[in-house]
């Protein structure tokens, strides 16, 4: 949780538009989503089961005709509207700041599943790297020989990627 907020600020020091940061339960908390959000960056984590959860913080706004739906995002005012399902309440709507409980991208929504399911990929590419590509059990001692191992490695991943890709292109 030290590194994340960290890892944000550097990967947009190298160019990189970050708008999103996917990442699994162990990151949701107030601090992480506030900073996050501080940054424009809308954070996409699965909520945990904290008691404060437990007693429907979480739940979107309720009235009598039911729970109410997303009506839309505005990341400038960094809000969520929230809608009466059949838009007999006075008001029929309402702004709600959002918030760990209540991200930008709300959790029940196809937008979130697609974006969360994507973290997949990204645990398949460091699991190759520990494993196939000698990341995991180093042998060598020092940040600055670390450093260097890491990066011949994902170079030459890189490399090698590029290779298939252009044999394939080749091929068709």
């Amino acid at each position: 949780m030290n590194y994340a907020i960290a890892l944000m600020d550097a990967t947009r020091k190298r160019g990189f538009d970050v708008l999103t940061a996917i990442m699994d339960r162990g990151y949701d908390g107030g601090q992480i989503h506030g900073l996050a959000m501080e940054r424009g960056i809308c954070p996409i984590v699965p909520i945990k089961d904290t008691e404060r959860v437990k007693r429907g913080a979480a739940e979107p706004p309720h009235c009598v005709h039911g729970a109410w739906k997303c009506g839309g995002t505005d990341y400038y005012r960094k809000a969520t509207k929230w809608r009466c399902p059949t838009g007999e309440c006075k008001p029929a709507s309402m702004w709600l700041k959002a918030d760990r409980f209540h991200p930008l991208i709300p959790r029940d929504s196809k937008r979130y599943k697609d974006l969360y399911r994507k973290r997949g990929a990204v645990e398949r590419t460091f699991g190759r790297l520990k494993h196939e590509w000698a990341l995991l059990p180093l042998r060598v001692r020092g940040r600055e020989r670390v450093q260097l191992h890491a990066d011949l490695t994902i170079l030459v991943t890189l490399v090698c990627r590029l290779a298939t890709e252009r044999a394939v292109a080749a091929a068709t």
